[in-house]
């Protein structure tokens, strides 16, 4: 049973064991995106249009949902990715906003610098504890489990990124839907209409039984180290894009920066863009991270954009 396992793999974790598929496989959550989503959203067509995108925050998911995407598919390797997804769509559901940052925040909250000691505070478990259970019984039985035997704290350091999280209105201004309360409540809204589908599978490895209007591959290519590898990827991903659609092929941090092109290939943008050309990459620059964690216009980010033609 999938459950026992994965609650298993997070009790240890919890409980400070040595786990060797948790150290040889990418089996943790980042609780927030660290990606400018607000930046390259736009670039992309989801009005009631089909999406397959990676990322274990489920930021991805909720940002499409506000701009009406209705049918979600999250592939991600790690086994703990769909129960945050509901964790986070119940307390959409049954908290407003404030109510919602204080519930899953930790770091630099509610000021920078500060730890949050109401992190799944009871109150506010109460509040969406029903609403989960209906969502996803096994996602229910996981996060109960854990918030009954372990402290916040230990369950955050055990099984989050728990460094990124960057402070308040970093968050808000790289995820449309958390920016204000208007956007928060149409997302609230239009979750309700979504079709999701969750997939736990290495990308390299997945076969899937569909194609997409948009991927999304978030910064996957920062992080593979041979061209042949981004190669595979685009090749792979590309053939499950529907004719007209966008891939994001990968988020690129500090592309005005050069020292990243002889460490990372995929900044090397000659090579890079010789080896994809059969794909018309196109290149969309936007403020990047570190400007708004830092408020100022110092650097950008982008992210490198297929569309494919009939």
């Amino acid at each position: 049973m999938n459950l026992e396992r994965n609650l298993q793999l997070a009790k240890d974790k919890c409980e400070g064991n040595f786990v060797e598929e948790l150290a040889r496989k990418f089996y943790i959550l980042y609780p927030f995106t660290t990606e400018n989503i607000g930046g390259y959203i736009k670039e992309f067509d989801l009005k009631d249009k089909s999406l397959l995108t990676v990322g274990s925050s489920f930021d991805q998911v909720l940002n499409a949902t506000l701009y009406d995407s209705k049918d979600i598919t999250l592939l991600d390797t790690c086994p703990f990715t769909k129960y945050y997804a509901y964790l986070k769509i119940a307390s959409l559901l049954e908290l407003d906003r404030y109510e919602f940052f204080r519930f899953l925040r930790y770091k630099n909250y509610p000021k920078t610098f500060k730890d949050n000691p109401l992190l799944y505070n009871k109150e506010d478990y109460q509040k969406i504890v029903k609403t989960l259970r209906l969502l996803d019984y096994e996602s229910y039985l996981f996060w109960d489990e854990l918030f009954q035997n372990y402290e916040p704290k230990i369950i955050r350091d055990a099984i989050f990124y728990s460094g990124e999280e960057e402070k308040q209105s970093v968050i808000e201004t790289i995820n449309p839907y958390l920016r204000n309360d208007y956007n928060y409540e149409k997302t609230k809204r239009n979750i309700k209409k979504v079709k999701l589908e969750f997939i736990q599978e290495d990308l390299f490895q997945v076969k899937l039984a569909r194609s997409y209007d948009s991927i999304w591959l978030s910064n996957i290519g920062t992080h593979l180290m041979h061209y042949n590898k981004i190669m595979e990827m685009i090749e792979k991903m590309s053939v499950y894009l529907n004719e007209n659609g966008k891939m994001l092929m990968s988020y690129l941090y500090d592309t005005d920066e050069s020292y990243r092109t002889g460490y990372y290939p995929i900044y090397d943008f000659r090579v890079t863009f010789e080896n994809l050309k059969e794909y018309n990459p196109e290149l969309v620059t936007f403020i990047g991270m570190h400007s708004i964690i830092f408020n100022d216009d110092r650097t950008s980010d982008s992210v490198l954009v297929y569309e494919k033609k009939k």
